[in-house]
């Protein structure tokens, strides 16, 4: 036999051998880490959004779309913006009493609240190495924070966040010259924001699926 059908030969064997320690695989479907039905009906005030942009899009709207597809059926009730709620009860901010009181005055189980930072960041500005060309791009960020409290005791039972950097504009200067231009349309990239703003912050609430190796 020679060399070149020996050397064949061990890697047949060798491939025979993976395959068949390595066994089957099959999909697992892990549960979501928050199981919303455990908290009964729940309360939704209008998330506060601090913006100098008047935003294409409802942040509040978009969670309760990505929470309800997430895990259907999930009763909500949304309450309306925080001023006029917390006026209804008597109080001024979103204390622990206020929010027990929320909970009676609207017969709801656990109260969603969220904030959403929309900032302009700095421009980015690059210089080429030999000082003849220069690159340049503004972005806008988007930071979002959102609780879940149970009414009864006021306490937190879920929180998380979202954060992320979008692109808005760019260009390229080579030699002095504008060499490319990249203008996007704004308010498409202000809803792309608010869509994996809220996509992310809802991570919690949806099963996943992993793929695992098992032994005939």
């Amino acid at each position: 036999m020679t060399l070149n059908r020996i050397l064949l030969l061990f890697v047949l064997l060798l491939t025979a051998e993976m395959v068949a320690c390595g066994g089957k695989k099959i999909t697992v479907e892990i549960p979501p880490q928050i199981d919303l039905t455990t908290f009964g009906t729940i309360g939704v005030v209008a998330f506060d959004v601090q913006s100098d942009e008047q935003l294409p899009g409802d942040i509040t709207l978009k969670f309760i779309q990505h929470l309800q597809a997430a895990q259907p059926g999930v009763p909500i009730l949304e309450l309306g913006n925080q001023a006029n709620v917390l006026g209804e009860v008597g109080f001024g901010s979103l204390d622990t009493e206020a929010v027990k009181a929320i909970g009676l005055k609207y017969g709801v189980d656990s109260l969603l609240t969220g904030t959403l930072e929309v900032t302009q960041a700095p421009p980015d500005v690059k210089l080429g190495q030999d000082l003849t060309s220069m690159s340049a791009a503004s972005y806008v960020r988007g930071n979002l924070n959102v609780r879940l409290r149970q009414t009864r005791t006021a306490a937190t039972v879920w929180s998380n966040g979202a954060h992320g950097k979008w692109k808005l504009a760019g260009l390229n200067l080579a030699s002095g010259s504008l060499s490319s231009i990249g203008m996007s349309n704004v308010e498409d990239k202000y809803k792309k924001m608010l869509q994996e703003l809220a996509r992310v912050g809802t991570v919690d609430f949806r099963k996943s699926y992993e793929t695992r190796r098992i032994s005939e």
